[in-house]
């Protein structure tokens, strides 16, 4: 690695620890008060996380480095195989969910208490989170780090992000697979699909999928 390449790597480093502190310091430390109503927090917590992970990074890394969007992934490039692949591996979670229709994260989830209005909005912003998701974890940092750094490094990076991204839904998960298979099941998500975009160069796929895991899984979740 050369002198430029190690400072892309701490940039990138950088970037993506300042986006995960920008979410943590309003909320939980200052607690900075939301908005009354659960549309209302869940459209602000999309909106900035949208912002701090998603927009800044994709901002940071075409401006300061010269990348154009599909070095990040966002291109029509092999579109049918992502989606395809990504759709092959959301389905590994969306049977992980299902096989855990009586968990607490099912039977109490705010889609399956809401009005159809209210819950169709609250999987609109579900979807957009996960498809943010891809977009920071394999767009941004897996891509951008295989380029500057050895492969694996850039593997091992997206997938720690990845993993404390999904903190909460192992938590909710361990109760019915245990702590060993949620644990697995969210690094094999991890893993498989860095395969994927390292196969096709495109993460848009992969983020269509994740938006589609959620919508599917909300209407399950709503009539279980």
């Amino acid at each position: 690695m050369n002198q430029r390449d190690i400072n892309v790597v701490m940039g990138v480093i950088g970037i993506i620890g300042l986006g995960i502190f920008s979410q943590w310091l309003p909320f939980v430390i200052l607690r900075v008060p939301m908005p009354e109503g659960i549309l209302a927090s869940s459209g602000v917590t999309t909106f900035w996380q949208t912002l701090a992970l998603v927009i800044v990074p994709y901002v940071w890394a075409t401006r300061r480095l010269g990348a154009s969007l599909a070095d990040l992934g966002i291109t029509r490039r092999k579109l049918g195989m992502s989606t395809a692949l990504g759709c092959g591996l959301y389905l590994i979670a969306l049977a992980s969910f299902i096989h855990c229709s009586n968990s607490d994260l099912m039977m109490n989830h705010a889609v399956r208490r809401s009005d159809l209005g209210d819950a169709a909005i609250m999987v609109l912003f579900m979807g957009i989170t996960a498809a943010g998701t891809d977009m920071t974890t394999r767009g941004f940092i897996l891509l951008t780090l295989a380029r500057h750094s050895h492969v694996v490094f850039a593997i091992f990076m997206q997938n720690l992000v990845w993993f404390l991204g999904h903190i909460q839904e192992i938590k909710l998960l361990t109760g019915c697979l245990g702590v060993v298979m949620a644990t697995v099941l969210t690094l094999t998500l991890g893993i498989v699909g860095d395969m994927v975009v390292l196969r096709t160069r495109n993460v848009m796929g992969l983020a269509v999928a994740h938006f589609l895991l959620n919508v599917v899984l909300s209407i399950y979740i709503r009539h279980i």
